[in-house]
């Protein structure tokens, strides 16, 4: 996988919306959102390595109904072609459960094996601010987009 993720806060009408779009239309609605000031969070690259730390597994093997799993890669697949990327969202009622997982989480035994101090530090730094955004989310009852590009 390796490529740019980024999480959008999307109301009720535009998950919808988006709902009924191809991979390229996503891709544009959520540009478009952010630059309209949409909140949003850039994970980069280490989403991946994230999935990786809370899980053991690649972010390419999601576990259905493991929140964490979740937390990281979103509960519901758009279903667009391979090429136009990953799309994924978790709606606004799913936020609660994902969020109490990642509560639980102790950051000192995250799996991340051989990784480097400063990377672990990185991946460390990126579950505290997801964890802010699902928690700003669920306060704004919006839902969130997940997107691999």
């Amino acid at each position: 996988m390796g490529m740019l993720g980024q999480y959008v806060m999307v109301d009720e009408d535009t998950l919808e919306r988006m709902m009924e779009m191809d991979g390229a239309e996503l891709m544009d609605t959520l540009e478009k959102l952010i630059e309209g000031g949409s909140e949003h969070y850039d994970i980069d690259k280490l989403w991946e390595e994230l999935h990786l730390a809370l899980t053991g597994v690649s972010a390419s093997e999601p576990i259905e109904g493991d929140p964490l799993s979740e937390a990281v890669v979103g509960v519901h697949v758009f279903e667009v072609e391979e090429e136009d990327g990953f799309f994924a969202c978790t709606e606004q009622d799913e936020l609660e459960d994902i969020i109490a997982a990642m509560q639980q989480v102790d950051l000192d035994t995250l799996e991340t094996g051989d990784l480097e101090e400063a990377l672990r530090q990185q991946v460390t730094s990126e579950f505290t601010g997801l964890l802010d955004f699902y928690r700003r989310a669920a306060a704004a009852g919006k839902h969130v987009i997940f997107s691999v590009a």
